[in-house]
């Protein structure tokens, strides 16, 4: 037997975790399902790079959490295994299932792949997906991020504190967030992309296609943000999406189906900002609490 709410949120990141924050003020019974750590990926970033305020990530996720909690959101950790329906919607996790007349996908990115043929030989011995975990172990060694988003430079930033030198090879070289770091004396930003893994035991050089020219830079790791696909297996082919697998959405971030929104990363033209993010969370938060109390009356 499902337990039945009026809403549920699947994802606890900044934009999951403000969703939750609106709807559970409006008065309504909402969840939201973590099957990591509240927050999501911004507890693996250290300094917030042009948010507006200072802050870290885990500092701010502490802070996201405490207000939905304080709101009267309730948190599940579980994975979810299938979405079914459509306003009920029922939510099934490993444990539990729930029925809701609204949910709100929140659920960010998958890591991103090389989809090169050495990635798989070099998984855990060289490739990472996260600055703040693995920075240290190379710390004095030169690295390489593959990226072209904020996402990207966040980690490129955190990571020329650490290493000796990092270089961001990116097909959009002329951002303003790129030139943040190709002011960095320790860093570089080169057009191009990434096209093999040179290494014995571990990785020690990135391949890059820079022009037509091969150029292979030496590196002991190589940190990938290309080719992140949205976190929804489970949603299967629910929703109408763009070739990159992102939820298509309207103006108040509904989903092509009745009672479903989506918000941050996986909805289409998200700009990959925390603020954004945020702002996503509140403003379908808002849709839900108004379509929910409308139909109450």
């Amino acid at each position: 037997m499902s337990r039945v709410v009026d809403a549920v949120v699947i994802g606890a990141g900044p934009a999951g975790l403000s969703a939750a924050r609106v709807i559970a003020a409006s008065g309504l019974a909402v969840i939201c399902i973590e099957r990591l750590a509240p927050g999501g990926e911004i507890n693996n970033l250290g300094v917030l790079h042009g948010y507006p305020v200072e802050t870290s990530g885990p500092e701010l996720s502490a802070d996201l959490l405490e207000r939905a909690t304080e709101a009267g959101a309730e948190l599940a950790f579980a994975e979810v295994r299938a979405l079914h329906g459509g306003s009920p919607w029922t939510i099934e996790t490993e444990e539990e299932s729930y029925e809701a007349a609204s949910v709100v996908l929140a659920t960010g990115l998958e890591a991103g792949r090389l989809g090169i043929p050495e990635e798989a030989r070099f998984a855990g011995r060289g490739i990472s997906h996260c600055a703040s975990c693995d920075g240290p172990l190379y710390g004095g060694e030169r690295v390489v991020v593959v990226g072209g988003d904020r996402w990207a430079v966040e980690e490129a930033l955190d990571l020329a504190t650490t290493v000796a030198h990092v270089t961001l090879v990116t097909q959009s070289p002329d951002g303003a967030d790129a030139k943040r770091l190709d002011a960095l004396a320790n860093a570089t930003v080169l057009a191009g992309r990434a096209i093999g893994l040179l290494g014995g035991d571990g990785v020690e050089a990135v391949v890059v296609d820079h022009g037509g020219a091969r150029t292979e830079l030496p590196a002991r790791a190589v940190f990938v943000y290309v080719g992140r696909r949205p976190a929804a297996a489970f949603a299967a082919d629910l929703f109408a999406r763009d070739p990159g697998e992102r939820v298509l959405v309207d103006a108040d971030l509904r989903a092509s189906r009745p009672g479903a929104y989506a918000v941050g990363d996986i909805r289409v033209g998200a700009p990959e900002l925390i603020s954004a993010a945020i702002a996503d969370g509140e403003r379908a938060g808002e849709a839900v609490a108004r379509t929910l109390g409308t139909e109450r009356t």
